[in-house]
């Protein structure tokens, strides 16, 4: 903590000296000033202090990076440090007063869903928009669906981002137009930002994604099907509850199509088991299909919600797509009702699936 009470007034711990009766703004408990040769100056509550505004320990990352933020971000309105926000009972690392205030949050410590949910709930609630910066223990992790689901926000220019910030270089860095490729791994662009104002002036180049390798894809479903990999064994059995194997899927069922992460093992996945599931009846209507594709996408590991940002338009278009894709190809009719199906998708029985059904039989005794 940065910023404390000192007779009424609130006072930097940089311009203060040790000995007088700090209280935390927050609680009004008392709080103690430290400082030294190698630590920035901060105030700390006492032992055993319950403060409801205590958020992580402040270690000297976390002290420093919000000075520098303040600083960093002054070209968007005037900064204050660690304002207390008393109806929410918050208080953000750096406030930035503007016609929409933004609250900076810098987290350098790990935090849970629920805490991130509730603070940045709290924001909206008061109209201010929270913007999230990851710290050095964040930047090193490789990329999972636990950090974007937390933390990964829309930017106008930038789609769908991560911001971190480098306390020893000062430098924004955006991982920007965040994305999953239709075989599962994740796709994005990385800017160094020096300055707030490229943030708005400038825009991130999305990359192009290639297109997947069927084959490849195959092999791989085989191998961890035979590792038995967590959740793709029910991934699967739905699929050969149709009659299917999961590596025989239609190639016609190939896209470039990219969506925003949420979708889990991925969007070809999806793709397969709504065919493997739609093409086991006559017809179908547009209830069914919403039904059956988040039913889909809950199997292959996905998520409709994310703190903030939402996978369900994506998934929506996804089914349109998929759709779309099989009434081209003659496999569906529109029907005033809903779908007609009029042909059925060929399956592919190649080696590698022979060789799964016969190690699962074998071993087993099983249908495989």
């Amino acid at each position: 903590m940065l910023i404390a009470e000192l007779e009424d007034q609130l006072v930097d711990a940089k311009n203060v000296e040790r000995g007088r009766p700090f209280v935390c703004p927050g609680c009004h408990l008392p709080v103690r000033l430290r400082r030294g040769s190698r630590v920035q100056p901060y105030f700390a509550h006492l032992p055993g202090a319950l403060c409801p505004l205590q958020n992580e320990a402040e270690s000297q990352q976390h002290v420093q990076g919000k000075r520098q933020l303040m600083t960093f971000f002054a070209a968007w309105g005037q900064p204050e440090l660690e304002r207390i926000l008393p109806k929410i009972q918050q208080r953000a690392d750096v406030w930035l007063v503007r016609k929409q205030p933004i609250a900076l949050e810098f987290q350098c410590s790990p935090i849970s869903r629920a805490e991130v949910a509730s603070r940045t709930a709290g924001y909206r609630q008061l109209g201010v928009y929270p913007m999230w910066l990851l710290g050095k223990r964040y930047a090193k992790q490789r990329l999972t669906w636990r950090t974007l689901d937390r933390f990964a926000s829309w930017l106008p220019g930038w789609g769908l981002c991560l911001l971190f910030w480098d306390v020893e270089t000062c430098l924004l860095r955006v991982d920007h137009h965040l994305c999953q490729v239709a075989t599962g791994q994740f796709s994005w662009g990385t800017s160094y930002l020096r300055d707030v104002t490229d943030l708005q002036s400038r825009s991130g180049v999305y990359l192009a994604t290639p297109r997947p390798n069927l084959l490849a894809f195959r092999r791989q479903l085989t191998a961890d099907l035979q590792r038995e990999s967590a959740g793709l064994r029910d991934v699967q059995e739905a699929v050969y509850l149709s009659g299917h194997h999961l590596a025989g899927f239609p190639e016609q069922l190939a896209t470039m199509a990219v969506t925003p992460p949420g979708f889990g093992k991925g969007l070809l996945l999806w793709r397969v088991v709504m065919t493997a599931w739609l093409f086991q009846t006559k017809q179908f209507d547009e209830q069914e299909v919403h039904r059956l594709s988040r039913a889909a996408l809950i199997l292959i590991g996905g998520q409709l919600q994310a703190v903030r940002f939402n996978v369900a338009p994506a998934l929506q278009r996804a089914e349109t797509t998929l759709l779309q894709d099989w009434v081209r190809l003659g496999k569906l009719e529109r029907r005033s009702q809903g779908w007609q199906v009029v042909g059925q998708p060929q399956w592919t029985a190649d080696l590698a699936a022979y060789l799964v059904r016969s190690a699962h039989g074998s071993r087993r005794g099983s249908k495989w």
